[in-house]
């Protein structure tokens, strides 16, 4: 999801990588009641708050209007009620003179049905779950669950959830004999919640057809580490003991960091079945990286076009903290870590997919990204996408594909994005599988 966090505040942020600050407490300069802001700004965004309504326990309490000023301009505003610091009950948002939240709200976040509306038009509407878009039809959302794994999250490899450290996995499982399991992981900072309503049209097809649908709560980290690893491999235990699952029909699909998670996490189990708790029947990435060696290059030209881009910074760090520096110093790790790499001749992991269904797919659309963001070729997945399944092909996978979905991109809010869960045709998905 990009946005990827509704804060109370009503500020949005577009970044697809790296954490935000976590929340802090600001108060009204003239009354000194005080709200909290959930994920906080740093002194140089001049942030400033009034606060009409009363307080208890030095916190903003009852019906009153907040109002958020960055550098003494108005930037949002909530008209509602209050409880505890946060809004808690009905409740109406504006941000810029335009409505981008109305609903119910509790602790600080909408719940049930309402509408977002995006100052540049984009808008969210229906189902909301702890201030999340969770937009299921009310018969899927009657049986979907959520089961905690743990309440220890000590890699961050799930944010965006309010600070929470929990661990847990979303399954909707038909009542009826299970013919299959879909396992959807999130891209960065995207909530299982957003990956279900992004998913609503083949979550909800899968489930009539007797497959189940699962989504981990894992939205962090490019590297797929020791606990990454560890905590799908829980979440599969449980969901297989939990709901009597076949382990031998799994598929795992992901978007973004998601996919390149999916397809690790199958070579892994096809290298070293001990290592996994299942054995993908199939894998597919929907324009998920496979090459971090050209990534970290990537995320080089990125810093040197624009020394304070977020995205990069936070892939360089990622880099430097679980693999130790750049590839030059440390080829062999980028290699294990890579779903695939060009610069060896077995392609690296992907040899362990010679004989896997194995799906990549983009929304090859190179006009979008230079009027957009200012980047070519070079700059997409696609090239070393392509040359993965182009390998893989050689080997003999004949069932090794290169989906070019181009111009289907569009983002849950509505704007054109090649970057996006949409890039699948849900139908023809459910045939593959």
């Amino acid at each position: 999801m990009k946005p990827v966090l509704l804060i109370f505040a009503g500020l949005i942020s577009l970044g697809c990588f790296g954490q935000q600050d976590v929340g802090k407490i600001i108060a009204d300069k003239k009354s000194g009641c005080l709200v909290w802001v959930a994920n906080g700004y740093s002194p140089k965004d001049s942030l400033a708050i009034t606060w009409t309504g009363g307080c208890k326990d030095k916190m903003a309490d009852g019906f009153g209007t907040l109002i958020w000023y960055v550098k003494e301009k108005e930037v949002s505003r909530y008209e509602g009620i209050m409880q505890k610091g946060n809004p808690n009950g009905q409740g109406k948002y504006n941000y810029g003179g335009g409505v981008i939240g109305k609903g119910n709200f509790k602790d600080g976040v909408l719940h049930g049905a309402g509408e977002v509306t995006f100052h540049d038009g984009r808008k969210l509407e229906g189902n909301f779950f702890e201030g999340e878009i969770l937009n299921l039809d009310s018969s899927y959302l009657k049986a979907l669950e959520k089961t905690l794994i743990t309440n220890s999250d000590t890699a961050d490899i799930y944010v965006n959830d309010n600070n929470a450290k929990s661990l847990y996995y979303h399954a909707l499982v038909p009542k009826s004999e299970v013919k299959g399991v879909l396992v959807l992981l999130p891209g960065t900072w995207d909530r299982t919640e957003y990956v279900l309503s992004s998913n609503k049209q083949l979550v909800q097809r899968a489930f009539d057809q007797y497959i189940a649908v699962i989504v981990p709560s894992i939205n962090q980290r490019l590297v797929f580490i020791a606990e990454v690893l560890s905590f799908l491999n829980s979440v599969f235990k449980n969901a297989i003991d939990k709901y009597n699952l076949p382990n031998d029909k799994f598929v795992l699909g992901g978007f973004s960091m998601g996919g390149l998670f999916s397809i690790r996490y199958t070579e892994m189990a096809y290298e070293n079945k001990a290592l996994t708790t299942v054995v993908p029947k199939a894998v597919y990435s929907v324009d998920g990286p496979v090459d971090l060696e050209n990534i970290y290059k990537l995320f080089q030209r990125g810093l040197e076009r624009n020394p304070a881009a977020v995205e990069p910074k936070y892939g360089i760090n990622e880099f430097q903290r679980f693999i130790g520096g750049t590839p030059e110093q440390f080829h062999a790790k980028y290699v294990y870590y890579s779903a695939f790499s060009k610069s060896e001749k077995d392609g690296g992991n992907a040899k362990f997919l010679k004989n896997v269904p194995t799906r990549i797919y983009n929304d090859v659309d190179v006009n979008w990204w230079l009027a957009n963001r200012g980047q070519d070729l070079y700059d997409m997945n696609a090239l070393d996408q392509s040359a993965m399944i182009n390998l893989l092909n050689k080997m003999g996978n004949k069932n090794a594909e290169f989906v070019n979905a181009f111009g289907k991109g569009y983002r849950l809010e509505g704007n054109r994005h090649p970057h996006s869960w949409s890039i699948v045709d849900a139908v023809e998905c459910l045939n593959w599988i």
